[in-house]
């Protein structure tokens, strides 16, 4: 019993300290526990995890049917009505000969004869003649055809002119805009006279002879002046 007393005299704050450190080490281990049950566990819910509220939706039934919804008007009857507008807007075909593509109401222009250019327009530039054997310009263009080849004006316009000419057969002028078509080497019978109206495609005339260019083939002298100067005529014919 004194050995007892002695060693808890001696060693008794020893005892006393490693207590101290065990209640402490044991509720720091509670604390922590704690803490990480806690995080573990949030107290408040985000709120993505929050329950859907469901809508209240209406219980009646729609009674508008599929056949009662409005269809889009169709565009084919207005196309239709424009293209008829489009077709009564044309102008109307020139009296006298009718028939033939080149006389189709609404062109606006079309070839005076059927043919390639035998001879193109020179300008100011001396080209050779062979008809007159001398050096002079040509202030138009030649396009070859049949000898029983139909004549047309070449544009809508007005017939300011129409006489014969020694060496250039019979001569027809049409006035359309800026610009007057000069139709050369028509027979003597014409279709027109000074003052008529014509549109694109209208018969001027049968093709005739040319004694100016007698040498050469069959063809049509088609110049074309603007301002009262000769131009040259390809633009408008490829055009």
């Amino acid at each position: 019993m004194n050995k007892i007393t002695s060693f808890l005299r001696d060693k008794g704050f020893y005892l006393a300290l490693l207590a101290c450190i065990l209640a402490a080490a044991v509720s720091s281990f509670w604390a922590i526990r704690n803490m990480v049950q806690r995080l573990d566990t949030p107290e408040t819910k985000t709120p993505l995890q929050e329950e859907a509220i469901p809508w209240d939706l209406p219980q009646a039934q729609v009674d508008q049917k599929v056949e009662d919804i409005p269809k889009p008007a169709s565009s084919a009857p207005q196309q239709a009505a424009s293209s008829s507008q489009a077709a009564s807007s044309q102008p109307p075909a020139a009296s006298g000969e009718s028939g033939g593509a080149a006389e189709q109401a609404g062109a606006s222009f079309v070839q005076p004869v059927s043919g390639p250019i035998s001879k193109e327009y020179s300008g100011d530039e001396l080209v050779y003649s062979e008809t007159l054997g001398d050096w002079r310009t040509h202030n138009g263009v030649d396009i070859s055809c049949a000898e029983d080849a139909t004549v047309r004006a070449c544009a809508a316009g007005t017939v300011t002119a129409v006489y014969e000419d020694g060496n250039w057969g019979q001569v027809v002028e049409v006035e359309s805009g800026e610009v007057v078509y000069r139709y050369a080497g028509l027979a003597p019978s014409l279709a027109v006279t000074v003052g008529d109206e014509l549109c694109a495609g209208a018969k001027l005339g049968m093709i005739g002879e040319i004694s100016a260019e007698s040498a050469e083939k069959t063809h049509l002298h088609f110049e074309v002046l603007k301002g009262g100067s000769t131009v040259d005529p390809m633009p408008y014919l490829a055009g």
